[in-house]
Parts: C-alpha cells; structure tokens; sequence
C-alpha cells in the first residue's frame, strides 16, 4: 500500500480547503487507502514537513496558491536517491500551476482531477541559490502578490488585488536595467519562465515544462514608460505580442543575469537576489501528478 501525506497551507485562498478537509481525506483514502494528513502552522513548519516526508513517504500531496508551491519545490532535499511524486491541489487566490498540470480551481472537481492524474516530470529552475517550479520575474505589477495583506486575498480572493495592483502601478511601471548574457536592455517588465500561465494570464499555452528550456521576456520601453506593452502582453499572450513587436524574447536552458533591481517575484513569493547570478534550467527534475 503507498504510503500518502496530504500537506495544506491553510492561510491560502478563502479558507477553502479546511472547509472542505473531510471530502478530499476521504477521497484520498479510497485511492490509495489511507492518509496522514498535516495542517501547516508557518512556513517553517510547512517545509519541514516536506522535506522529513521526502524520505518516509510515496507520495506527498499538498495544497494552497502558487507561493505554496514554491516553499515545496525549494524543501525538497534532491541529494536523495528517489523523490516521492507530488500532487497539487490548488487552493490560492491565483493558481498558475494548477492550469499547468490542468488540475481544477474547484475543489470537489480539483481533488477528482487530482486522484485521477497520473505522474509527468518537470523541470526545476534555479535563480542564483533560489529554486523555482514556473516563473521569476521583476518589474511591472510583480509585487502585487506581496503588497497585498493576506486577509483581504482570504475575504476578496482575486479582487482584493486589484486595489493594490493600482497602487502598485507608479512605483513599478518604470525602465530598469538588466543584462542577459552580455546584452543590456531597459524594460519595465522581465519575465523567465517555462509555463503556461503566468498571473493568471495564459501567454504562453503551448510550452511543455519539460524540455529543459526557460523562455525570457523582455517587455518593451514604449507609451506610457511601457505600460501598454505590458498590458498587450498579458491581454494578446506571448506569440502576439512577439509579432506585434512588443516584446523581446527567446529560449535558453541557462542565462547569465546581471540586473539593477534586486526584488524579485518567484513562484509568488518575494525574494531579495544578489547579481551577478545564473538562471534557468538546474539540471533536476521532479514527478508531478499532471493532467496534460
């Protein structure tokens, strides 16, 4: 019998997983048989329970946003032998990884499309010492997610962003420098990914996350300091926008990185980097129960 941990953050999205705790512990015992089942109280706690579970456990399920995932990615010790396989069940505010592995928002739909997935590798992306599973990014809007007070994203979900999102507009809508393996360029927004969906906008629904490879965005200086290049972006997707000549971009495993902004968005979470750094693709990958 495989031995199964259900590990969730209960301070994501509205609540909605603790209110519906006895649906998807029953469900993931009539899968797999039984279940322990962990209620994180920080983020301490919620990565040392990862990482102990990494080597007592088959499988290691897990919810809330796209932050929440990240803190997993980066407590898994990948020095062992064999990793368990993760499963996702979304539970945040904004879920990008749950469009990636095609896992539903819903949760009565979510843990169905979740217990019936089956396992798919993908890659894991480092950024100087800093693991990532989607996106890092830094510019026009990329705080938001942080600026945010977590109980208004708990009592308004998606809307409570909006406000600060228009807050957040002066301050990060502006040129910064950055320098991508020798070349300088000036952009408002800078976006290294190998996902589908980045902020709840599908601007590049084609990318398989297993190719080893990270796309770079390198958003226009334009009207508005780039601003409706930005905005062209997330609303036309990435494709469009190369056409449209919106943006620079192209696809690498690895980029060398110097910039003059430190605060950056990974997976969601804030992060303070040190530059000169390398980004990209950190040569290990990990089983994750996908739908695609």
């Amino acid at each position: 019998m495989a031995k199964v941990i259900f590990v969730y953050n209960p301070s994501s999205g509205k609540g909605k997983i603790e209110k519906n705790l006895e649906l998807i512990k029953n469900a993931i015992i009539e899968k797999f048989g039984s279940v322990d089942i962990v209620k994180s109280t920080s983020k301490e706690n919620f990565q040392e329970t990862i990482k102990n579970a990494c080597k007592d456990y088959d499988y290691i399920l897990f919810s809330g946003g796209d932050g929440t995932f990240n803190m997993t990615i980066n407590a898994i010790p990948l020095d062992l032998p064999s990793l368990p396989i993760f499963g996702y069940l979304p539970g945040g505010s904004t879920n990008d990884m749950g469009y990636n592995v095609n896992i539903s928002n819903n949760i009565k739909e979510g843990i169905f499309d979740l217990l019936n997935a089956t396992p798919h590798e993908y890659n894991i992306g480092s950024i100087g010492d800093h693991k990532f599973i989607y996106v890092a990014d830094f510019g026009a809007f990329t705080d938001v997610s942080h600026i945010t007070p977590a109980d208004q994203k708990k009592r308004f979900g998606r809307l409570a962003y909006l406000k600060y999102a228009l807050q957040s507009l002066k301050r990060t809508v502006r040129p910064h420098r950055i320098v991508v393996d020798g070349v300088v360029y000036h952009t408002p927004l800078m976006i290294i990914s190998n996902s589908r969906e980045v902020g709840s906008f599908k601007i590049n629904p084609e990318k398989e996350q297993d190719d080893g490879l990270y796309y770079i965005v390198i958003v226009k200086n334009g009207k508005l300091r780039g601003l409706l290049n930005v905005i062209y972006l997330f609303a036309f997707g990435l494709q469009q926008a190369i056409k449209k000549n919106k943006v620079i971009s192209f696809q690498s495993p690895l980029f060398k990185l110097d910039c003059d902004y430190e605060d950056w968005d990974v997976d969601g979470e804030y992060v303070k980097l040190k530059f000169p750094l390398t980004c990209g693709y950190s040569r290990k990958k990990v089983k994750i129960l996908t739908n695609r």
